[in-house]
């Protein structure tokens, strides 16, 4: 452990630099990064937000049966 890095305590055990150094993030991180960005965004708005909005119309149309007797 170096000796700026005592006052990490136990969180800089095994650590040979200075843990104030941090170099570039590799590009391959960025890529996995914006990658799952982009899936997660699809599966929200592409899969999961129709799916959420039929079943609130579902819901709607069970409340206004309910609520005015059977329309059909």
């Amino acid at each position: 452990m170096t000796p700026s890095n005592r006052k990490y305590g136990v969180l800089a055990t095994g650590v040979r630099r200075d843990m104030s150094e941090k170099g570039w993030v590799p590009l391959r991180y960025w890529l996995m990064w914006w990658s799952s960005i982009v899936v997660a965004i699809g599966a929200f708005y592409v899969v999961l937000t129709p799916v959420w909005m039929g079943l609130r119309a579902i819901a709607w149309i069970a409340d206004l049966r309910q609520r005015h007797g059977r329309l059909s």
